[in-house]
C-alpha cells in the first residue's frame, strides 16, 4: 500500500494519482537492507534505555539522607532514615549498573546517609557515654 504525501490516504500500489485528493503519487522504491561487512559479525541494534532504572529509589535515598543529616539531634529519626537511605540508594545504584549506567542521586544518597549516621552516632556517644549536655 502507498500513502499520499498530501492527504495521507491509503492507495493501491501502482496508482498515479491519489484516489482521495487527486494529487500525484510519488513512487516509493523498496529499500534493500545493507549487506554486512565481511569479517564482522552483525549484532542487532538495541537502543539505550530512555529512563534511568532506579531513578526514583535514588531520589528517595538522597532525600532520606538529607532528612537524616538535618535531624541528627533526633537520633531516633535520623538513624532509621539514614539506614533506609543507604539501602534505597544501594538498590538504585545496582539497578543502574545492570544496564551499564551510573546514578548520581544514588551516590549522593549513600554519602548523605553515611554522614548522617556518623553524626548521629557521634551525638549519641557524646551525650550518653561522655556525658556532655548537647542541648
Amino acid at each position: 500500500m502507498n500513502f499520499c504525501k498530501n492527504c495521507g490516504a491509503q492507495n493501491d500500489p501502482g496508482v498515479k494519482f491519489c484516489q482521495k485528493c487527486g494529487s500525484p503519487m510519488v513512487p516509493t522504491a523498496p529499500v534493500a537492507p545493507a549487506a554486512p561487512v565481511s569479517g564482522y559479525a552483525t549484532t542487532p541494534y538495541t537502543p539505550a534505555p530512555t529512563e534511568l532504572p532506579g531513578k526514583g529509589l535514588g531520589i528517595a535515598g538522597m532525600v532520606l539522607g538529607i532528612i537524616a543529616v538535618v535531624l541528627f539531634c533526633l537520633w531516633y529519626i535520623s538513624i532509621p532514615c539514614g539506614i533506609a537511605g543507604i539501602i534505597l540508594s544501594c538498590v538504585a545504584s545496582g539497578k543502574a549498573k545492570e544496564v551499564g549506567m551510573s546514578n548520581g542521586m544514588a551516590k549522593a544518597g549513600v554519602v548523605c546517609s553515611a554522614i548522617a549516621l556518623g553524626i548521629a552516632v557521634t551525638y549519641i556517644f557524646l551525650g550518653v557515654v561522655v556525658g556532655i549536655s548537647l542541648l
